[in-house]
Protein backbone atom coordinates (compact mmCIF):
# COMPACT_ATOMS: atom_id res chain seq x y z
CA UNK A 1 0.00 0.00 0.00
CA UNK A 2 2.55 2.65 0.98
CA UNK A 3 4.56 1.39 -2.03
CA UNK A 4 1.58 2.28 -4.53
CA UNK A 5 0.90 5.17 -2.61
CA UNK A 6 4.67 6.44 -3.10
CA UNK A 7 4.39 5.57 -7.02
CA UNK A 8 0.79 7.53 -7.34
CA UNK A 9 2.37 10.47 -5.51
CA UNK A 10 5.79 10.59 -7.86
CA UNK A 11 3.55 10.07 -11.26
CA UNK A 12 1.82 12.74 -10.19
CA UNK A 13 4.74 14.79 -9.94
CA UNK A 14 6.05 13.56 -13.09
CA UNK A 15 2.73 14.56 -14.27
CA UNK A 16 2.78 18.01 -13.23
CA UNK A 17 5.91 18.49 -14.23
CA UNK A 18 5.11 17.64 -17.77
CA UNK A 19 2.06 19.78 -18.17
CA UNK A 20 4.06 23.13 -16.68
CA UNK A 21 6.86 21.84 -19.05
CA UNK A 22 4.77 22.09 -21.92
CA UNK A 23 2.95 25.66 -21.13
CA UNK A 24 6.54 26.99 -20.64
CA UNK A 25 7.33 25.98 -23.91
CA UNK A 26 3.98 27.36 -25.64
CA UNK A 27 3.94 30.33 -23.79
CA UNK A 28 7.84 31.17 -24.33
CA UNK A 29 6.61 31.17 -28.45
CA UNK A 30 3.47 33.35 -27.55
CA UNK A 31 5.00 35.72 -25.89
CA UNK A 32 7.87 36.16 -27.79
CA UNK A 33 5.56 36.51 -31.16
CA UNK A 34 2.77 38.95 -29.50
CA UNK A 35 4.65 40.16 -26.25
CA UNK A 36 3.13 40.03 -22.84
CA UNK A 37 -0.12 42.33 -22.95
CA UNK A 38 -0.96 41.07 -26.19
CA UNK A 39 -0.43 37.38 -25.03
CA UNK A 40 -3.24 34.95 -24.15
CA UNK A 41 -3.75 32.49 -21.96
CA UNK A 42 -6.23 30.47 -24.15
CA UNK A 43 -3.86 30.07 -26.82
CA UNK A 44 -1.24 29.13 -24.65
CA UNK A 45 -3.24 26.50 -23.12
CA UNK A 46 -4.46 25.25 -26.48
CA UNK A 47 -1.26 25.35 -28.11
CA UNK A 48 0.32 23.24 -25.25
CA UNK A 49 -3.14 20.74 -25.55
CA UNK A 50 -4.41 21.99 -22.29
CA UNK A 51 -7.83 23.89 -20.71
CA UNK A 52 -7.93 26.96 -19.16
CA UNK A 53 -8.55 24.73 -16.25
CA UNK A 54 -4.89 23.35 -16.77
CA UNK A 55 -3.12 26.30 -16.82
CA UNK A 56 -4.85 28.02 -14.16
CA UNK A 57 -4.11 24.19 -12.07
CA UNK A 58 -0.12 25.57 -12.60
CA UNK A 59 0.14 28.82 -12.59
CA UNK A 60 -2.00 31.83 -11.18
CA UNK A 61 -1.46 33.92 -14.36
CA UNK A 62 0.93 35.04 -16.94
CA UNK A 63 3.11 37.24 -14.96
CA UNK A 64 3.84 33.80 -13.28
CA UNK A 65 4.61 31.96 -15.79
CA UNK A 66 6.50 34.50 -17.09
CA UNK A 67 8.92 34.53 -14.16
CA UNK A 68 9.58 30.97 -14.13
CA UNK A 69 10.45 31.20 -17.47
CA UNK A 70 12.60 34.11 -17.26
CA UNK A 71 14.27 32.55 -14.18
CA UNK A 72 15.04 29.26 -15.96
CA UNK A 73 16.94 31.66 -19.14
CA UNK A 74 19.06 33.55 -16.36
CA UNK A 75 19.90 31.50 -13.85
CA UNK A 76 20.80 28.85 -17.12
CA UNK A 77 22.96 31.72 -18.36
CA UNK A 78 24.88 32.85 -14.83
CA UNK A 79 25.77 28.82 -14.47
CA UNK A 80 27.45 28.50 -17.97
CA UNK A 81 29.56 31.71 -16.81
CA UNK A 82 30.33 30.09 -13.59
CA UNK A 83 31.25 26.89 -15.68
CA UNK A 84 34.00 29.06 -18.10
CA UNK A 85 35.01 30.77 -14.67
CA UNK A 86 35.75 27.97 -12.90
CA UNK A 87 37.48 25.78 -15.53
CA UNK A 88 41.45 25.76 -15.75
CA UNK A 89 42.97 28.48 -17.71
CA UNK A 90 43.54 32.17 -17.42
CA UNK A 91 41.14 34.93 -17.75
CA UNK A 92 42.06 36.14 -20.79
CA UNK A 93 41.92 32.85 -22.44
CA UNK A 94 37.76 32.78 -20.70
CA UNK A 95 37.43 36.44 -21.63
CA UNK A 96 36.65 35.64 -25.94
CA UNK A 97 34.18 33.02 -24.79
CA UNK A 98 32.21 34.75 -22.33
CA UNK A 99 32.12 37.45 -25.14
CA UNK A 100 30.82 34.86 -27.57
CA UNK A 101 28.35 33.82 -25.50
CA UNK A 102 26.63 36.72 -24.56
CA UNK A 103 26.44 38.33 -28.23
CA UNK A 104 24.13 34.96 -28.65
CA UNK A 105 22.43 35.76 -25.92
CA UNK A 106 21.77 39.12 -26.80
CA UNK A 107 20.85 38.50 -30.00
CA UNK A 108 18.29 35.66 -28.98
CA UNK A 109 16.70 36.58 -26.22
CA UNK A 110 13.45 38.65 -25.00
CA UNK A 111 14.68 38.64 -21.43
CA UNK A 112 15.59 42.43 -21.04
CA UNK A 113 12.21 43.48 -22.15
CA UNK A 114 10.31 40.12 -20.73
CA UNK A 115 12.18 41.54 -17.48
CA UNK A 116 11.34 44.96 -17.33
CA UNK A 117 7.73 44.36 -17.99
CA UNK A 118 8.23 41.96 -15.08
CA UNK A 119 9.50 44.55 -12.53
CA UNK A 120 6.57 46.80 -13.94
CA UNK A 121 3.85 44.66 -12.96
CA UNK A 122 5.86 43.81 -9.66
CA UNK A 123 5.44 47.67 -8.53
CA UNK A 124 1.92 47.56 -9.36
CA UNK A 125 0.63 44.35 -7.93
CA UNK A 126 1.57 44.04 -4.15
CA UNK A 127 0.68 40.36 -4.58
CA UNK A 128 2.58 39.48 -7.77
CA UNK A 129 5.87 41.87 -6.05
CA UNK A 130 6.28 38.94 -3.16
CA UNK A 131 6.93 36.45 -6.01
CA UNK A 132 9.40 38.92 -7.69
CA UNK A 133 11.30 39.55 -4.72
CA UNK A 134 12.30 36.06 -4.45
CA UNK A 135 13.21 35.84 -8.52
CA UNK A 136 15.60 39.06 -7.90
CA UNK A 137 17.25 38.07 -4.59
CA UNK A 138 17.63 34.48 -5.95
CA UNK A 139 19.18 36.18 -9.21
CA UNK A 140 21.30 39.16 -7.23
CA UNK A 141 22.97 35.77 -4.99
CA UNK A 142 24.09 34.34 -8.15
CA UNK A 143 25.26 36.92 -9.84
CA UNK A 144 27.41 38.25 -6.92
CA UNK A 145 28.83 34.54 -7.00
CA UNK A 146 29.98 35.17 -10.44
CA UNK A 147 31.44 38.21 -9.67
CA UNK A 148 33.31 36.28 -7.08
CA UNK A 149 34.50 33.82 -9.47
CA UNK A 150 35.89 37.22 -11.96
CA UNK A 151 37.49 38.34 -9.01
CA UNK A 152 39.34 35.34 -8.08
CA UNK A 153 39.94 34.53 -11.99
CA UNK A 154 41.26 38.00 -12.30
CA UNK A 155 43.69 38.11 -8.57
CA UNK A 156 42.62 41.82 -8.23
CA UNK A 157 39.39 44.23 -8.64
CA UNK A 158 38.70 47.80 -8.27
CA UNK A 159 35.56 47.20 -6.76
CA UNK A 160 33.99 44.42 -4.30
CA UNK A 161 31.73 41.26 -5.61
CA UNK A 162 28.62 43.38 -4.08
CA UNK A 163 29.47 46.62 -6.74
CA UNK A 164 30.50 44.27 -9.67
CA UNK A 165 27.91 41.72 -9.53
CA UNK A 166 25.57 44.47 -9.30
CA UNK A 167 27.13 46.18 -12.05
CA UNK A 168 27.05 42.85 -14.23
CA UNK A 169 23.29 42.91 -13.66
CA UNK A 170 22.56 46.92 -14.67
CA UNK A 171 24.86 46.65 -17.51
CA UNK A 172 23.45 43.48 -19.37
CA UNK A 173 20.54 44.70 -20.38
CA UNK A 174 21.37 47.72 -21.03
CA UNK A 175 24.08 46.94 -23.48
CA UNK A 176 21.47 44.37 -25.20
CA UNK A 177 18.90 47.03 -25.68
CA UNK A 178 21.20 49.21 -27.16
CA UNK A 179 22.74 46.68 -29.43
CA UNK A 180 19.17 46.19 -30.55
CA UNK A 181 18.65 49.80 -31.45
CA UNK A 182 22.16 50.76 -32.62
CA UNK A 183 23.43 52.48 -30.63
CA UNK A 184 26.57 52.55 -28.89
CA UNK A 185 29.88 52.84 -30.22
CA UNK A 186 30.03 51.22 -33.99
CA UNK A 187 31.87 48.13 -34.83
CA UNK A 188 31.64 46.75 -31.08
CA UNK A 189 28.97 44.02 -30.26
CA UNK A 190 27.20 44.23 -26.94
CA UNK A 191 29.95 41.44 -25.49
CA UNK A 192 32.51 43.21 -26.36
CA UNK A 193 31.44 46.24 -24.41
CA UNK A 194 30.29 44.19 -21.46
CA UNK A 195 33.65 42.30 -21.84
CA UNK A 196 35.69 45.68 -21.69
CA UNK A 197 33.78 46.81 -18.60
CA UNK A 198 34.09 43.84 -16.54
CA UNK A 199 37.81 44.13 -16.95
CA UNK A 200 38.16 48.21 -16.27
CA UNK A 201 36.50 47.29 -12.96
CA UNK A 202 38.76 43.94 -12.28
CA UNK A 203 41.83 46.63 -13.16
CA UNK A 204 43.12 43.94 -16.36
CA UNK A 205 41.78 46.01 -18.81
CA UNK A 206 43.53 48.70 -20.74
CA UNK A 207 42.86 51.65 -18.00
CA UNK A 208 44.55 49.29 -15.20
CA UNK A 209 47.11 51.22 -13.56
CA UNK A 210 51.09 50.34 -14.67
CA UNK A 211 51.55 46.85 -14.29
CA UNK A 212 48.06 45.15 -14.44
CA UNK A 213 47.65 44.92 -17.79
CA UNK A 214 49.10 41.27 -17.74
CA UNK A 215 47.49 39.83 -14.90
CA UNK A 216 46.32 36.09 -15.44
Amino acid sequence: MQMHMRMTRTSRKDSQAQTRARLLRAARSEFARRGIAAASIDRISESAGFSRGAFYANYAGKHDLLLELLAQHQTGEIAAWQALLDAPGRLVDVLPLLQARFDAFARNAEDPLFATELQIEALRNPHFAARYREFAQEIETRTQSLAAAFIARAGTSRVSAEVLGKALQSFSPQLIAEARLGLGPDGLTAGQRLVAMITELLGTGPHAGAGEENLP
